[in-house]
């Protein structure tokens, strides 16, 4: 019998028992449901943090610290002392010097260090001379101006320094701020009070240069903050931690390369001069590292389903070869092969593996379809997606699942294939 002619029989077969072929189907559809979202999920979720790291970061970029431990590494064992140790976040980690930033400056392949602060005002408010009456203050995180961290500009476009004296502020300041527009708030001037420990405080006078927005790629971990220039930065820093060891220092700080060199080259230079390094491919590798553990336990529960789908697929087929055993025994009598009669079961299963991938890929995209516009509106991802169907990933999960319900077809087909003609004629 031509393969043709088996896999028409077989398609009858099935049809011909709708209601069992269907809801065996359905359990290899959960199965592709499952997966089918879960690899669109991280494919999403990939394709966001490769557009996330390099929205904030630029090539022959490296982020530096003295603090392995700013990377995350943890220790339980307790840290030696060091006058260079400051509390960030709630731990412990040393501070780049100023000795140790001109060091980086020094470096054959470094053009720019530019230091990353930690930074709070104590509030942000009107100009009181250019607007009478105006009282109420704001809280705000204070950020340093990185050109390569590309802000979403809400008017004009990102400069690639900003002088000293201006900042660019959000458009969440518009409103409080009594702005009635961003192009009002151009030029305008806006007062950053800042305090120290000893309860000192310190007022500066800022122009503003731009208005940002918020943008699905900004790293700015749920703080409203204004970026300063570099130097008033560091000004604020040093009064800050005025009259203590941590004036003049830094948490960390981000080195640009002359470009000669590549980004692992660059730190390799600058681990050498023992310091801690990651590039935007080192961050990006540890996203994608959570990102690839997250999606394996979902995937494991759906090989789950998939395990109790084989066994369906085991059951439903035996079930068949003895509701046709008459059938069998009749097709041999006349001369079909061994082969034929297990071929023909073995397609049945792998017709059931199709119309229930097919079934559960069909329905996860058409959901994900619905379900990427909420996700991003919640998610605040703007046009991006966090479910990407790939037709290359989701053609080979049906095709991966064609081959598991054919496995499971074997053995049905076996017996199939070994019923004697004689005993099965005389069967009821």
């Amino acid at each position: 019998m031509k393969f043709a002619d088996i896999l028409k029989r077989s398609g009858r077969n099935l049809r011909q028992a709708k209601v069992r072929t269907f809801l065996t189907a359905s359990a290899i559809a959960v199965g592709g449901f499952t997966l089918t979202l879960t690899l669109a999920a991280a494919s999403g979720a990939r394709s966001y943090a490769d557009r996330l790291i390099h929205a904030n970061t630029s090539s022959n970029s490296v982020f530096v610290a003295k603090d392995e431990a700013m990377f995350g590494s943890s220790n339980s064992k307790p840290q030696e002392y060091s006058d260079d140790l400051a509390s960030i976040f709630g731990g412990l980690f040393k501070q780049l010097t100023a000795n140790d930033l001109q060091k980086l400056r020094n470096l054959p392949h470094v053009t720019n260090v530019l230091e990353n602060y930690n930074l709070s005002a104590q509030y942000i408010t009107r100009n009181a001379p250019t607007h009478e009456g105006y009282t109420k203050k704001y809280t705000g995180s204070l950020l340093t101006y990185d050109s390569a961290q590309k802000p979403t500009m809400r008017i004009g476009q990102a400069p690639d320094s900003l002088a000293p004296g201006s900042v660019l502020m959000p458009d969440d300041y518009l409103g409080p701020l009594e702005f009635t527009s961003p192009e009002d708030a151009i030029g305008k001037t806006i007062v950053v009070q800042v305090r120290q420990l000893t309860g000192q405080v310190q007022a500066e006078q800022y122009k503003v240069a731009g208005v940002t927005t918020k943008s699905p790629f900004t790293l700015d971990f749920g703080a409203v903050g204004l970026y300063l220039a570099q130097d008033d930065a560091r000004a604020i820093n040093d009064f800050v931690n005025g009259n203590t060891i941590l004036a003049g220092e830094a948490p960390s700080a981000t080195v640009r390369g002359d470009g000669k060199i590549s980004d692992a080259q660059l730190k390799k230079e600058i681990t050498d001069a023992s310091y801690a390094a990651r590039t935007a491919e080192d961050a990006q590798k540890l996203l994608n590292q959570i990102i690839n553990v997250l999606q394996g336990i979902i995937i494991v529960f759906g090989l789950i389903t998939l395990i109790a789908s084989f066994f369906g697929v085991v059951n439903t087929q035996y079930i068949s070869v003895l509701e046709r055993t008459r059938e069998i025994g009749l097709m041999k009598a006349l001369g079909t092969s061994r082969r034929t009669v297990s071929r023909l079961f073995i397609i049945e299963a792998t017709l059931i593996g199709f119309l229930g991938a097919l079934l559960g890929s069909l329905l996860a995209i058409g959901l994900g379809t619905l379900l990427n516009p909420i996700i991003s509106n919640k998610l605040n991802f703007g046009s991006e997606r966090l479910l990407i169907f790939s037709p290359v990933q989701v053609l080979g999960l049906i095709a991966f699942l064609m081959l598991i319900t054919t496995i499971a077809g074997l053995l049905p087909a076996r017996k199939a294939a070994k019923l004697d003609p004689i005993e099965a004629l005389r069967t009821e």
